[in-house]
């Protein structure tokens, strides 16, 4: 008999069947292959998440959570420094711990600028407040890029510079009861201090020569300048103000019902057929009447301030004047839906108006702009608030 290694004779084949692949496997798959659509979705829902959850700014056990955050955000860009420095990475327990530190990190930087976008929203009038809005939305989105993310401790030391800075800029404000412009300028100051600090700390740690202040501190001087500045020419919104609703009316009349404040606000209906058209676009009304500005106006509890109403005319030569001095009144706060408030002004020439509604620092929480045209009303409704 001839053996297996015999000239002539093959070995017989055997087949085997692959394993299928894992739940993990195929998940790793799914999401390698649509990475880029899943960080958007996260991101999204993280977002609509914080919306819904981000109710008021002068919540209590929010703003320990934000302040937490802060801190362990500072001490993982210290531990991750040290490991940079160090050059290799922890075994065992730690190591695992490490491995997602900068996961971590970007979670909680993250957190922190969804809530601050939400909050400088709520607050944001005009069009310089846009476009802060708008960069702020840009580095909130940025980032959850991991090439942001590989940029370096610069980025992160930046960006908690910046949150440590927007955090006490209404965490102030929220406990003293009143905002003032004293109160930026010492969380800006603080926030410098801040960064100071956490370089100080990272070089007495990791004795990196590399780490040098005009490289860890320098950037940070320079953000938190930026943010002052910005600050004095009223780009920044007025958090923890924010305008829940501003309306123009032909009369308001206050009264109390149960001992409790109500309001009788007389409008004028847009025509049915104007579907385009809002209630208080135009304000119909005979030569000399009253143009009245209710508005409801969010300020966090035990917070008592004033705030202004400054009336202007669009002159087609001059562009938007002032028509007198603004009106001050008492601001007040706790009210969910806003402290309610009101101001007049007495119509002169048709044409296009508006009110500003300012803090006591000149700074805009909110602005309605309509059309005074003279004439009789043709309807008019009320409504309780």
């Amino acid at each position: 008999m001839a053996s297996p290694s015999s000239p002539g004779l093959t070995a017989p084949t055997v087949l085997v069947e692959p394993l299928a692949p894992t739940f993990a496997q195929r998940f790793g798959s799914f999401r390698q292959r649509y990475q880029v659509a899943l960080d958007v979705l996260f991101f999204f829902a993280g977002f609509g998440f914080d919306v819904a959850l981000l109710r008021r700014i002068d919540n209590t056990p929010l703003l320990v959570h934000q302040g937490i955050y802060l801190a362990l955000a500072a001490g993982l860009i210290l531990w991750d420094h040290e490991l940079h420095v160090q050059g290799g990475e922890p075994g065992g327990l730690l190591g695992k711990l490490a491995s997602v530190r900068l996961w971590a990190l970007h979670f909680f930087l993250g957190t922190l600028l969804n809530a601050f976008l939400i909050f400088y929203f709520r607050a944001s009038s005009g069009v310089s407040a846009f476009a802060f809005l708008v960069a702020l939305a840009v580095v909130v989105v940025v980032n959850e890029a991991p090439r942001f993310r590989d940029r370096g401790p610069i980025v992160r030391v930046l960006l908690l510079s910046f949150s440590v800075t927007t955090y006490l800029a209404y965490l102030l404000p929220v406990v003293w009861g009143e905002l003032r412009t004293w109160q930026y300028a010492v969380a800006v100051v603080m926030g410098a201090g801040a960064t100071f600090a956490l370089w100080r700390l990272s070089a007495r740690l990791t004795h990196d020569p590399q780490w040098t202040f005009g490289r860890a501190v320098t950037p940070g001087l320079f953000l938190q300048g930026a943010l002052l500045g910005l600050y004095l020419v009223g780009v920044i919104p007025p958090v923890p103000l924010s305008l829940r609703h501003i309306g123009i009316y032909s009369s308001v009349t206050p009264h109390k019902v149960d001992g409790r404040p109500h309001y009788t606000l007389e409008f004028q209906p847009a025509p049915a057929w104007q579907l385009w058209r809002l209630e208080d676009e135009v304000f119909v009304s005979p030569a000399g009447a009253r143009a009245w500005a209710f508005v409801r106006i969010f300020a966090p509890a035990r917070f008592r301030d004033e705030v202004a109403f400054a009336w202007e005319y669009d002159d087609a030569d001059r562009g938007w004047t002032s028509r007198g001095s603004p009106f001050t009144t008492v601001l007040s706060g706790g009210n969910e839906e806003g402290y309610r408030t009101f101001a007049f002004a007495t119509m002169g020439r048709p044409g296009r108006y508006r009110v500003r509604v300012l803090t006591t620092d000149g700074r805009e929480i909110g602005r309605k702009s309509f059309t005074y045209v003279e004439g009789v009303p043709s309807t008019r409704r009320t409504q309780e608030d």
